[in-house]
């Protein structure tokens, strides 16, 4: 008898998550619009690009394996029938790959209407980078905070653009201290995306007036391969069915702010569910965000004619 009312709750519960999940409902056609969707071979940036490409915009996959890569470019081709969809190799862990990867997209492409840091990892290396960097923290943060002030020249010439930061609620219980020293994956993981709302606000405020609106978001529990390097992934079961978005529905909030006419005029916000969420104190705070700011210049080697 417990089995069946267990069951029952957990049917509830799954109903529950599904009508509060938010969800993109802009029908906007994305045709002439260039975007670049980082790690966009699987999970919630594969659901992202595919519906971008599905509303006729040009997609740049920037993912780091070139096999998975140019597979989930294919695979988006073939269910589109959108042939502007194309892999570009990047490798957020290393700031030499993200300064090819700037290059060959500035020869090749004359704008950049959005860009959307998806890529993401966590538990999955505790050592240090090429660049003396741990290596969660460079693909979470240095790295995208790298790319984005690279590519931030040609946001401001294709304006109104859009920079799309996905974050996650643990913001709440990261520290910018002590960045580069090895902790617990978790400790790590909050820190980077604290990391990712602080630059993504500071961005907001250094890019006012310019016609580039910066936003992040929490995607919401996602279950996707994302969890393979942990434990969680011989740990699924109906539970984390009952909890957990799907790929599809993570991607929802990153559709809204590039797709949106809601958000054209909206900068420095921070969305959960399609609507604006509750920001952490620590990440509302300007001046820590500004000590990360300076803090990231100096780590990623930022050159003088690159600060913004």
């Amino acid at each position: 008898m417990w089995f069946f009312w267990l069951l029952i709750a957990l049917i509830v519960i799954k109903t529950y998550n599904k009508i509060t999940n938010g969800k993109c409902y802009a029908d906007n056609v994305m045709s002439g619009k260039v975007v670049i969707v980082t790690g966009g071979n699987s999970g919630i940036g594969y659901e992202t690009a595919l519906e971008l490409a599905r509303r006729g915009a040009k997609v740049i996959l920037g993912c780091r394996d070139e096999k998975r890569g140019q597979k989930a470019a294919d695979s988006i081709v073939k269910k589109t029938k959108n042939r502007s969809v194309r892999y570009m190799h990047l490798d957020l862990s290393s700031f030499a790959s993200i300064r090819k990867f700037v290059e060959d997209f500035k020869s090749s492409e004359a704008k950049l209407d959005i860009l959307i840091n998806n890529a993401g990892a966590s538990g999955v290396h505790r050592d240090r980078t090429e660049d003396g960097l741990i290596r969660d923290m460079q693909v979470n943060y240095f790295g995208p905070f790298l790319l984005t002030i690279l590519l931030t020249p040609l946001l401001k010439k294709s304006a109104p653009s859009r920079v799309i930061i996905v974050t996650s609620t643990l913001h709440r219980f990261g520290t910018i201290s002590d960045l580069n020293n090895p902790h617990s994956f978790i400790r790590t993981y909050c820190d980077s995306k604290l990391c990712n709302i602080l630059f993504s606000n500071e961005l907001a405020r250094r890019l006012e007036d310019t016609g580039v609106s910066v936003n992040s978001l929490h995607p919401g529990h996602v279950n996707t391969s994302f969890y393979k390097a942990t434990i969680l992934e011989k740990l699924r079961t109906m539970i984390f069915y009952t909890f957990f978005k799907n790929p599809i529905e993570g991607a929802q909030t990153s559709l809204y702010l590039a797709i949106s006419d809601d958000c054209d005029e909206t900068t420095g916000g921070y969305f959960v569910d399609c609507k604006p969420g509750y920001m952490g104190m620590k990440a509302r705070n300007e001046d820590l965000a500004a000590k990360l700011w300076d803090m990231s210049e100096q780590m990623v080697g930022l050159k003088p004619e690159e600060t913004i």
